[in-house]
């Protein structure tokens, strides 16, 4: 299916940003009020002192000039009906053309009912390929999922990250083994957690929990050459990358409760690494258009990381960004200036990313039902030393 919308009319035959924008331009410094599923449309009206904010005359002026353009379009599919709340996305490790998705913690569509805790295979089409329950797990908000090879066993990592309100004291990584066939109906127990709480929540003796300053997280990879989890924030301004070590996971016994287990495994705490930097606009039309969408669009909503480890992908609800971390390079340094960047083709729910097996192509969902909850994105060339 090939998609063409008002963004990608607007982006046709445009230079970087880089090469236009005014001096000492600020990106990011537009109030954050909105709620998210509101950024999905354009605000017609130019504000002013009505109480509608101005938009400058020359940015109004290229705005209008820019319908003349013709623009491209992206392939895209459509998630099950069942799917309506993507929230991660993960590439199969054993199956080809594969991928794992959840919804974050309803999984009864249409309905305000938490339901069991469900993982769905789909291909790139976004056709339905099985379902995995996951046993004696309690679904609190999934966000994020990736996968790893553990003791040569394909193993998916689901993160229960989400916290909106930032009010947990802690937070869970998820092992289930993959199944070795897709099927419907597959229910596994989890073989690990991972319990945490990040290196910056302190001690609140009065508060259920006894810590606060929790935070909010959608993205989620597994780092196979340092052997650690990467997570990143979504809410602060500054999105803040933690790491976490697989060493830290506490294997679970097939003979007792996955509850009693997961009460008694021991809090590890998330390790801090860098602040993201501010993310520029992409391109011409996503600055331009900036002042009618909401600052929720800048938010990162999950990270996919290529087969070999050195670029990074992190998603927001309107681009993608790209880091590139060469031999022996850290990620602080990778993080410092995005490799590339892309505006998506509308400004979604896009929560969840993966890289294909060879790494050229990013696969990225949004929550929703519908046509173009898939698309499939083509991966930058990155310059290896």
């Amino acid at each position: 299916m090939q998609r063409l919308s008002f963004r990608s009319v607007l982006r046709a035959s445009l230079p970087p940003i880089d090469t236009w924008a005014p001096r000492n331009t600020r990106y990011s410094s537009f109030p954050r009020k909105l709620e998210p599923r509101k950024i999905n449309k354009l605000d017609s009206r130019i504000r002013g002192n009505d109480g509608f904010f101005e938009l400058p005359t020359y940015r109004l002026a290229a705005l209008f000039c820019l319908l003349f353009f013709i623009g491209h379009s992206t392939f895209a599919a459509t998630l099950p009906a069942i799917v309506d709340e993507a929230s991660g996305l993960t590439r199969s490790p054993q199956h080809v053309g594969v991928y794992w998705t959840h919804n974050d913690n309803i999984n009864l569509p249409a309905s305000s009912k938490k339901g069991v805790p469900l993982l769905f295979a789909i291909n790139n089409d976004g056709k339905l390929l099985g379902t995995l329950k996951l046993d004696g797990v309690r679904q609190r908000d999934w966000e994020a999922i990736t996968h790893l090879d553990l003791d040569g066993n394909p193993t998916l990592v689901i993160g229960d990250i989400g916290d909106n309100r930032g009010t947990w004291p802690d937070y869970r990584l998820w092992f289930v083994p993959e199944p070795v066939a897709l099927k419907t109906n597959i229910t596994q127990r989890p073989t690990a957690i991972i319990r945490f709480r990040y290196s910056d929540q302190v001690p609140a003796p009065r508060r259920q929990g006894g810590f606060s300053g929790g935070h909010d997280a959608e993205s989620l990879v597994f780092d196979a050459e340092h052997r650690e989890f990467l997570i990143l924030t979504k809410r602060e301004k500054s999105a803040r990358l933690f790491a976490i070590p697989l060493t830290s996971r506490v294997n679970l016994s097939d003979g007792k409760p996955i509850s009693a287990q997961e009460k008694k495994a021991a809090v590890v705490t998330a390790r801090f690494i860098a602040n993201l930097p501010t993310l520029p606009a992409p391109d011409l039309v996503s600055w331009l258009l900036h002042p009618f969408t909401s600052p929720y669009a800048d938010q990162p909503t999950a990270m996919a990381l290529t087969p070999d480890g050195h670029l990074l992908a992190i998603l927001t609800y309107s681009a993608v960004y790209y880091f590139y971390r060469r031999a022996k390079e850290d990620w602080p340094t990778a993080l410092q200036k995005p490799f590339a960047s892309v505006s998506l083709p509308s400004i979604e729910q896009w929560e969840g990313a993966s890289f294909s097996a060879d790494g050229k192509k990013l696969v990225i969902v949004h929550e929703g039902r519908g046509e173009n909850t898939v698309t499939i994105l083509q991966a930058p060339w990155a310059l290896k030393n």
